[in-house]
Order: C-alpha cells, then structure tokens, then sequence
C-alpha cells in the first residue's frame, strides 16, 4: 500500500510496510539493531497495537484511518547539546502539512501539533549514542487523518476538521516531502537559528497569554522562549521571574 518515494533526498527512499504490528519504533529499532537499514528508512504499520507516546502515554489510533510510521535517521552532524532541533524539525514539517489543509494549525511543546487547539498528532523520539555522536534516531510519528471519534474530546484529525476524506497513500508521500525538506535543511548546519526561530513563530503560547498548571495552581503566563536543551522558558503571573521546565514540570490548561 505504501511505496517509496522517488522525490526526497533522504527520507522514505526505502518503505517497510508492515499490515499490523506492535510499534513501529520498536520495529525500527529492530531493524537498528541489525544494522540493516538506510538513513531515511522508514517503518510503516495500518494498525499499531501497542503504540507509545511520550511521559509513558499510549498512543491510539483506528486501524486503517491514519498514518503511523516511524523514521530512521543518523543525525552524526548535530552536536549533543542540539539535539533538540530533531524534534523542531520534525513539528514543523508536520505543522507545515496539516497547515496546508487547516491554516490554524500549532506546535504545543514539545511536538505535539493542535489543529484548532485539539490533538491531531503526536511524536515519539528515541535516540541512541555512540561515544559523544548520535548513531540513531527514530522518529516516531503518529497523524490522525480519517478517524472520525475519539475517546477523548480533545482529539481530533484532518477529517474532522475538514469533513474530506484523504487517500492515506497519497498523504503519506506530501508529509514525507515536508519531513525530508526540513531535514535537508538541518543537515546543511547553517539552518539552526532559523529553524529554532520558525519553531517559536508557530509555538502555542508564545508571547501570548495562556493558562498552566503549576504546583497544583492553575496561572495565567507566556511562553518567552525554549532553550536549545528543549526546555520550556515560561514568564508565570505569579512569580518574579522566568522559570524553565522540562517534561513534567508544568502542564498547560485547556482553555
């Protein structure tokens, strides 16, 4: 059902295709851990069993309504300490994808991507080391495209806010183009500043006054910028001064 794509550099020249599977980054990493793959490889499954999201979560999706696949790249170019524009890169050629169907379409950090502020996709990235280099990451990814319920009511997906049905065949192959352009332009190492840059102008909550949770109190705040560690750096009504967070250390509220 899934082919390889002739108009990328990089990602998805080589397509496994898998009718069902448990995880397609657990599949990925399989195939890592054999040495037998090419940078780009990627893993794609129409029904993911047992699909992991971030912080421990669960990622669900109906079988056959949306895409899940996983990317294998060798990111050996970026220093440890950039390891975060993995993650920007990967939020912005999806936003830019779906965006090019819903204008209003945002990066919630870390990558997660709302569509109309609702859940439309989720990212689950695993790196692995070798000394002080990257020798893999998979990148996991996870779009709702043609589900139409979802148990929970801040989900939603291209169908939902479109009411179009979409070929996930050829879906797949327009945000393999996005996710390959940005990770050429990661590759060059001259790109870094503005990627971080692009990656604020479509944050949620940057310079705007939005809503968290934080130490069992719900406060108003905004986003002033994200480190090049990832970390969140928030300006809190309630305290003096910027705060940064990681994963886990403040929660947006839902507005």
């Amino acid at each position: 059902m899934y082919n390889s794509t002739q108009d990328t550099l990089i990602i998805g020249k080589k397509v496994i295709y898998l009718p069902t599977c448990h995880s397609t980054n657990d599949i990925a990493a399989e195939i890592v851990h054999a040495g037998l793959f090419e940078e780009g490889t990627v893993v794609i499954t129409d029904n993911q069993v047992k699909g992991r999201g971030q912080r421990g979560t669960v990622w669900n999706a109906n079988a056959g309504e949306n895409l899940t696949f996983s990317v294998i790249l060798k990111p050996a170019f970026l220093a440890i300490q950039d390891q975060f524009l993995i993650s920007q890169v990967t939020a912005l050629a999806i936003r830019g994808y779906l965006g090019s169907y819903v204008p209003a379409t945002k990066v919630k950090w870390p990558n997660d991507i709302y569509m109309n502020n609702r859940k439309s996709c989720g990212v689950l990235i695993e790196n692995s080391l070798q000394g002080t280099k990257y020798a893999t990451s998979i990148v996991g990814i996870g779009v709702n495209i043609n589900q139409s319920r979802f148990e929970n009511n801040y989900a939603t997906s291209l169908f939902g806010e479109t009411g179009l049905t979409f070929n996930l065949a050829e879906e797949f192959h327009k945000l393999l183009k996005f996710l390959d352009a940005y990770y050429v332009r990661l590759r060059t190492g001259t790109h870094n500043d503005a990627i971080r840059g692009e990656y604020l102008s479509h944050l949620y909550g940057y310079q705007q006054d939005v809503k968290f949770l934080y130490k069992g109190n719900v406060t108003n705040g905004s986003v002033t910028n994200v480190t090049h560690l990832g970390k969140l750096r928030v300006k809190l009504a309630t305290e003096p001064e910027e705060l940064e967070f990681g994963l886990k250390e403040i929660e947006w509220v839902r507005e």
